[in-house]
């Protein structure tokens, strides 16, 4: 079906094991899929990738994985600490809020 996503803690594992495990690295180039279910993935949304996604690939180097997993992992705390939190007005809508 290949419309199956990896969730962003799912992500956040995959990238950091690719920055700093060479053994996975190395089975993660040569097979993919059967990679990513021996980190845990479900078999389920592994088979619901892209076939692109579970092809064999050159990975990028480590460095520039670890760098990319940094970004993923802080950029959720970064979008939490930019929501506005919504006002309640208790007053009933009328005059300026107490």
């Amino acid at each position: 079906m290949s419309d199956s996503t990896l969730s962003n803690e799912q992500a956040q594992l995959l990238l950091r094991e690719l920055s700093t495990n060479s053994v996975f690295r190395k089975r993660f180039e040569e097979k993919p899929a059967a990679a990513l279910v021996e980190l845990g993935i479900p078999h389920e949304t592994v088979i619901n990738l892209n076939a692109a996604c579970l092809a064999p690939v050159k990975l990028a180097d480590p460095k520039l994985l670890a760098e990319a997993h940094t970004e993923l992992r802080t950029s959720g705390v970064n979008a939490c600490l930019s929501m506005i939190s919504p006002k309640l007005r208790l007053d009933g809508g009328s005059g300026t809020a107490k």
